[in-house]
């Protein structure tokens, strides 16, 4: 039986995509000094630096609780893709186009941008390009899952308009079932006989 937008996968998915915006939410404060402010100074991008610094070092517990929460993600996805529905296919399936996608930006980006800022090798790029970089990264990734949650809300909507059509036509067969069985029965009544 394919798997419904109100089951337990779909929660896994909309949890760890939430979560995921929150972790991403933490870094706004200084991604958007750094893109979006004009002519930022030395010192936005110093604060930014000491922030990705402490994100680089933190603890390898808070690494394996996010990679675990991103890892749940994923699995709820393999649950509902386990037997589809066309709505999986279509909505499942881009959710984890979208998924897969802030995931590799994440690991080409994001993460080697932390060993950048650590080791202070940022290749072919300043290190305020490579800030930037991962910043505007942080936001690719909030923009797939924003569209994670858009999809998986929209299969929802779906799901409940085509039950509530079901359920009309349902009672529409009923009614004209019972209007023709009442119809038959006057058929075979003789005539000149009232119906009791």
């Amino acid at each position: 039986m394919p798997t419904s937008s109100r089951s337990f996968s779909t929660s896994l998915i909309l949890c760890s995509s939430s979560f995921l915006l929150g972790v991403l939410f933490v870094n706004w404060t200084y991604d958007h000094k750094t893109l979006w402010t004009p002519n930022p100074t030395a010192e936005v991008f110093a604060l930014a630096k000491q922030h990705y610094t402490l994100l680089a070092t933190e603890p390898v517990i808070i690494q394996h609780v996010f990679h675990t929460v991103v890892g749940l993600g994923l699995l709820g996805f393999v649950i509902k893709l386990y037997k589809p529905s066309e709505s999986n296919k279509l909505f499942d399936g881009g959710s984890l186009v979208l998924f897969m996608a802030g995931l590799i930006v994440y690991l080409t980006n994001v993460r080697r941008g932390f060993y950048s800022v650590l080791d202070g090798d940022w290749g072919d790029v300043d290190e305020h390009t490579g800030i930037n970089v991962i910043a505007a990264s942080q936001v690719i990734i909030a923009f797939t899952l924003l569209g994670v949650l858009g999809l998986q809300v929209g299969q929802y909507y779906a799901e409940v308009q085509d039950d509530r059509e079901q359920a009309e036509f349902e009672r529409e067969q009923r009614e004209l079932r019972e209007r023709r069985q009442q119809e038959g029965d006057l058929r075979t009544t003789p005539e000149g006989k009232k119906d009791k």
